[in-house]
C-alpha cells in the first residue's frame, strides 16, 4: 500500500497516539463551559460537535487572521488568497468569501460579525473561538448551514493586566501590538487591544519542498467532459517572488463594561480594521502579471444589558456594523494607467438581540428574539471619472425571528429539542445608473427544528446525536428583481425574480461517540447532509411583441433545481503523556474525510450535471506534538494535510474541471518565558518550504521565520 500522510493519521488514529489542547485534558475536573448554543452550557453536555480553539492555540500558532489559525487547528475548507480575502467551508459546503448569503455563519460574541471576509478578522482582542459543526439554523437563522464560528473576545475583570509584542521576520514583516483590560474601579471595567501588521517585501513562493518530493504531491489533473484527462505540471512556480504581495493594516477594539447593579451591568465595544493600498496579483496559473489594489475597511459598535432576575437572566444586545472594499486598476490592456477606483463594495448589518436563559433546576430553557438588517451596494467606474452600471442591484435582506432552545437533563441523559422562526424579506433597491431594475420587496417564512441527544455510558464513553434543518436565502434580486435589456434594435431581454423562490435548504444528521479517560481522548462522529431547493438561472427564448413594435426575445429567471449531497467522517484523537505530572507532551491530531460531496449544477438551459463540490477537499488532517515544561518553554510541531479537492479550470477554453495535488505544510514554534513576564517565541511557519496553493493561481508563501518578544504587565 502506498504511503501517504492520510494513511498516517487514521494510524495515528487507530493507535491512539494523538492528543486534545491542554483545556481538553482536563475537561473531567473543571468543565469547559461555551456559548456557541446560546447560553452557557458544558462542553461535554453538547451533542453538536464543537472545537473549542483555546489561548495555547492562539498563542503557539503561526497566523496573522482567523481563517490562519481555524485551519490549521479546526479541520475547515478553506479558500484564500494573498490579498486579505479568505473564508471557510464546514462538512463539505463550499468555502466562501464574500456576500450575504454564506454557507458557514461567522459571529463575534454570538451576534453577527459584520464581515463576509474572515481576514479582517484579527487576533489581537480574541479570548478563544468556538468552531460549532453541523447545522445550526435553528439557533442563528440563515447561513447556518455547515456550521457556526463563534469568536469571543476578552472580558477581562480584577487589577488590570496587559500585554505587548514586537514581531519582525521575512519579507521584512513587521509585527506589533498590545492589549490590556481589567477593572479601572470597581463597576467599571475594560478592554483595550491594538495590532499593526506590514509586509514590506514581496514574499517567495516555496522552493525546497521535502513533504511534496517524498509524497509525490507534484501533479494537478484535467477532466474533460469528453472523458479525457491531462496531467498539469504544478511545480513550475518553485521559488518564484510574488510579485504585488505587501500589504498592511491595522486593527483596535475597545470595551467598556458597567456594573450598574448587584445582578445588572452594561457593556459597550467597538471594533475597527483598516487595510490601505493592498496589493494584488494576478494568476499565475493565468500566466498574468498584472495587479490591482484595494482599500478594506470594516467596523463595528455593540452594547449589550445583562442581568439575573430569580431564575431567569434576561439580556438584550443592539449592534451595527459595515465593511467596504475599494478595488483600484492599475493596469489596462497590460499597460500602466493612473491609478483609478474601478468598483466598489460595501455591505451594512444592524440588528437586535433579546433572550431570557432560564433556569429550572438542573434544566434549562432559552427564548429569543434576533432583528438582522444587511444589506450590500455595489458601485464601478470605467476610468477616473466615469461611473458605470454595477453588476447587480442594491438590495437588503431583513429577518425577523423568535426561536426557544430548551436543555433537559436527566441523569446521564441531556436532551436538546429547539425550534426557530424566521419571517424573511427581500428587499431589492432602486440602484443608481441601473435604471432598467425596478425596485421590489417579497416576505416568506422558514421553520428550522433541530434535536440533540448525549448519553453518559460506563466506562468514560459518552454516545450523541443530532438532527436539524438549515436553509440560506436567496438574493434579494433573486427573489424580486426585475430588469429589462435590449440586446439589439427592438430586441429585448427580460430578468426577473421569482417571487416563489423558496429559501435553499438542507436536513442533516449525525450520530457520533467521546471517549475521555485521564489524559487520552479520542472521538468520532459520522455525518450526513441533503441540500435541496439550489437555486439555478435558466433562460428561456420567447416571441414575445410589445406595443411600442420592440420585442421581448428572452426571459431569465431563478428556479429552486439543484440539490447536494454531502456525507463524511470527523475524528479527533489526544494523548498527555504527562498527564497530571511537572511537564506535559502532547500528541494531538484531527481528520475530516468526505465521502461523498456531489452537488447537480443547472445550466442555463435547464441541463442537469453532477459533479464534486468546489474546494472542498476529500480530506482534512490537522495534527502535532506539544511540549510544555509548565515553568517557561514550551514547543508546539503541527502540521496540515489537504487532499485532492476539485475546481473548474478557466484557464483552458473547455473549462475542464482540475484536480488540485494535495499537500503538507509543517509549522514549529518555540516560546521561553523570563521572570514570567519577557517572553521570546520563534515562529517557523511552512518549515519544509512547500510550494502550496489553497486557491490555484494564488500560491502562498514558502518558508517564513519572524521572533516575537512579548511583556507581561
Amino acid at each position: 500500500m502506498r504511503f501517504t500522510p492520510y494513511s498516517l493519521g487514521l494510524a495515528l488514529l487507530a493507535h491512539q497516539a494523538l492528543a486534545q489542547t491542554p483545556a481538553d485534558s482536563s475537561r473531567n475536573l473543571n468543565p469547559v463551559v461555551v456559548t456557541a448554543t446560546r447560553s452557557e452550557t458544558r462542553l461535554d453536555r453538547i451533542p453538536q460537535t464543537l472545537k473549542l480553539i483555546n489561548r495555547t492555540d492562539l498563542d503557539l500558532t503561526p497566523a496573522n487572521d482567523l481563517t490562519d489559525l481555524v485551519k490549521k487547528t479546526a479541520g475547515v475548507q478553506v479558500i484564500q488568497y494573498p490579498n486579505l480575502s479568505s473564508g471557510v467551508g464546514i462538512r463539505g459546503f463550499r468555502p466562501q468569501f464574500s456576500g450575504l448569503n454564506q454557507r458557514t455563519l461567522l459571529l463575534i460574541d454570538g451576534r453577527p460579525a459584520g464581515a463576509t471576509n474572515l481576514s479582517t478578522i484579527q487576533l489581537s482582542a480574541i479570548d478563544h473561538i468556538e468552531v460549532l459543526k453541523g447545522p445550526a439554523s435553528a439557533l442563528y437563522g440563515s447561513q447556518a448551514m455547515g456550521g457556526v464560528i463563534n469568536v469571543i473576545t476578552r472580558r477581562s475583570k480584577g487589577t488590570p493586566t496587559g500585554n505587548a509584542f514586537a514581531e519582525y521576520g521575512s519579507f521584512q514583516t513587521l509585527q506589533a501590538g498590545f492589549s490590556s483590560g481589567g477593572n479601572l474601579t470597581s463597576k467599571l471595567d475594560y478592554d483595550l487591544s491594538f495590532a499593526y501588521f506590514e509586509r514590506g517585501k514581496d514574499y517567495k513562493i516555496g522552493k525546497d519542498n521535502w513533504l511534496r518530493n517524498a509524497f509525490g504531491f507534484k501533479n494537478a489533473v484535467k477532466y474533460y467532459a469528453k472523458g479525457t484527462s491531462e496531467e498539469v505540471d504544478d511545480r513550475r512556480d518553485d521559488g518564484q517572488t510574488r510579485p504585488y504581495t505587501q500589504l498592511r493594516y491595522y486593527s483596535g477594539a475597545l470595551r467598556l463594561g458597567y456594573q450598574i447593579a448587584e445582578n445588572w451591568r452594561v457593556d459597550v465595544r467597538g471594533e475597527r480594521f483598516q487595510a490601505r493600498n493592498v496589493q494584488s496579483p494576478g494568476d499565475i496559473a493565468y500566466g498574468i502579471t498584472e495587479a490591482s489594489s484595494k482599500d478594506v475597511e470594516r467596523a463595528s459598535l455593540e452594547a449589550s444589558l445583562t442581568g439575573q432576575i430569580g431564575a431567569h437572566q434576561p439580556s438584550l444586545k443592539v449592534f451595527t456594523a459595515d465593511e467596504a472594499n475599494n478595488n483600484y486598476t492599475l493596469n489596462a490592456s497590460g499597460k500602466p494607467v493612473i491609478p483609478y477606483r474601478s468598483n466598489r463594495t460595501a455591505n451594512a448589518w444592524s440588528g437586535l438581540q433579546v433572550k431570557d436563559v432560564w433556569k429550572l433546576g438542573q434544566h434549562s430553557l432559552v427564548l429569543g428574539y434576533d432583528y438582522t438588517n444587511a444589506s450590500t451596494q455595489g458601485r464601478r467606474w470605467s476610468d477616473a471619472t466615469t461611473e458605470r452600471a454595477p453588476t447587480q442591484p442594491d438590495y437588503a435582506l431583513i429577518s425577523s425571528a423568535f426561536y426557544a432552545q430548551a436543555t433537559l437533563n436527566v441523569d446521564k441523559l441531556t436532551i436538546q429539542p429547539g425550534l426557530r422562526w424566521d419571517q424573511i424579506t427581500f428587499d431589492v433597491k432602486q440602484t443608481p445608473l441601473l435604471t432598467s431594475y425596478r425596485a421590489g420587496k417579497k416576505t416568506n417564512p422558514f421553520l428550522s427544528p433541530n434535536l440533540g441527544v448525549t448519553y453518559q455510558l460506563p466506562q468514560h464513553l459518552r454516545i450523541k446525536a443530532t438532527v436539524g434543518r438549515a436553509f440560506v436565502t436567496p438574493d434579494a434580486y433573486n427573489v424580486a428583481g426585475y430588469s429589462e435589456a435590449r440586446t439589439t434594435a427592438g430586441k429585448i431581454a427580460v430578468t426577473s425574480g421569482n417571487p416563489d423562490l423558496a429559501n435553499e435548504s438542507s436536513w442533516s444528521w449525525d450520530v457520533g461517540v467521546d471517549y475521555q479517560h485521564q489524559g487520552f481522548y479520542a472521538n468520532a462522529t459520522y455525518f450526513s447532509t441533503q441540500v435541496k431547493n439550489r437555486i439555478a438561472r435558466v433562460v428561456r427564448t420567447v416571441n414575445e411583441p410589445l406595443g411600442n413594435g420592440d420585442v421581448i426575445v428572452s426571459r431569465t429567471t431563478f428556479i429552486n433545481a439543484a440539490d447536494s449531497d454531502i456525507n463524511g467522517l470527523e475524528a479527533e484523537a489526544g494523548y498527555d503523556f504527562g498527564y497530571n505530572q511537572k511537564h506535559a507532551l502532547r500528541l494531538f491530531g484531527n481528520l475530516t474525510t468526505m465521502f461523498k460531496a456531489q452537488e447537480v449544477i443547472v445550466g442555463t438551459d435547464e441541463s442537469r450535471t453532477e459533479r464534486m463540490i468546489a474546494n472542498v477537499a476529500k480530506t482534512n488532517v490537522n495534527y502535532g506534538l506539544e511540549f510544555d515544561n509548565r515553568k517557561n518553554l514550551r514547543l508546539r510541531l503541527t502540521g496540515r494535510y489537504v487532499g485532492t479537492r476539485r475546481d473548474i479550470d478557466y484557464t483552458d477554453a473547455l473549462n475542464p474541471e482540475i484536480e488540485y495535488t494535495p499537500f503538507m505544510v509543517v509549522d514549529l514554534v518555540a516560546a521561553y518565558t523570563l521572570e514570567k513576564k519577557h517572553t521570546l517565541t520563534l515562529l517557523l511557519n511552512n518549515l519544509t518550504d512547500e510550494n502550496y496553493y489553497e486557491k490555484r493561481g494564488y500560491n502562498m508563501p514558502g518558508r517564513s521565520v519572524s521572533l516575537r518578544y512579548a511583556l507581561q504587565f
